[in-house]
């Protein structure tokens, strides 16, 4: 199968991106360090914070911790392949964002993929450790529904929260700047990472609004305590 020349180019720039990237192998395996250390320190606080009982509002921590790890999943797209779009402020500033109007193609979905960074791989690994520590002797892995689900819902909630992401950095377009707003949804999107039932109800609205719950909550719901797979499925294209 011949792929198209937009697809041979894009291949040609990953690789040189790779490349480029992997060429700093020093700061490279100290990025790859700075990730696993704070990951390794968020699993370790969720892991002993909850002290012996292991479950807060219902939830076993090893399910918190897969929430983590489903976090990190969701996030290894936009941090591999649209790593791009959090230059969006300083190309807009520089006039940099220009040439995207004079290529036959939406410029949001160029400015997507103008830069790849491996780091997205390190991230997607952790994330699947953590999911498979924290689910370790989970009856649940014992059902083909999970993984089904789990390999539908993934690439559905990451365009969730690469189009929340997106939205926020786009407010430069407005307001001169993104950082006031993507910091903001960055918190949020932090919080979304654990059950809502934590929240109180205000808050809760707020994740289901925004909608912050279609990362993480409804699908955790979906594959952690066998709601419907398929209203869960569903909705989240079109929330996005």
């Amino acid at each position: 199968m011949q792929l198209s020349p937009f697809w041979r180019a894009y291949r040609r720039m990953l690789g040189s991106e790779a490349r480029a990237r992997l060429e700093h192998r020093a700061d490279f395996a100290l990025m790859i360090l700075g990730v696993a250390a704070t990951s390794l320190s968020t699993a370790a606080t969720l892991y002993f914070m909850l002290g012996a009982s292991g479950t807060i509002a219902g939830w076993h921590r090893g399910e918190l911790i897969f929430m983590q790890g489903f976090m990190f999943c969701i996030f290894a797209p936009q941090s591999a392949c649209y790593n791009g779009m959090f230059w969006l402020e300083h190309w807009l500033k520089t006039g940099a964002f220009l040439r995207f109007y004079t290529r036959p193609a939406n410029p949001l979905l160029l400015l997507a993929l103008e830069r790849f960074h491996p780091q997205g791989f390190v991230v997607l690994a952790i994330g699947l450790a953590y999911c498979s520590f924290g689910l370790w002797g989970n009856p649940v892995l014992a059902e083909p529904r999970f993984y089904l689900g789990f390999v539908l819902l993934v690439p559905l909630s990451a365009l969730v929260l690469w189009v929340i992401n997106l939205a926020a950095l786009s407010t430069c377009f407005w307001i001169g700047e993104s950082n006031p707003v993507f910091s903001t949804v960055g918190k949020l999107t932090d919080m979304s990472r654990y059950p809502l039932d934590l929240f109180p109800k205000l808050a809760t609205m707020i994740f289901m609004v925004l909608p912050l719950a279609g990362t993480v909550w409804w699908p955790s719901q979906a594959l952690l305590r066998h709601a419907s797979l398929p209203l869960t499925y569903h909705p989240v294209p079109d929330i996005a």
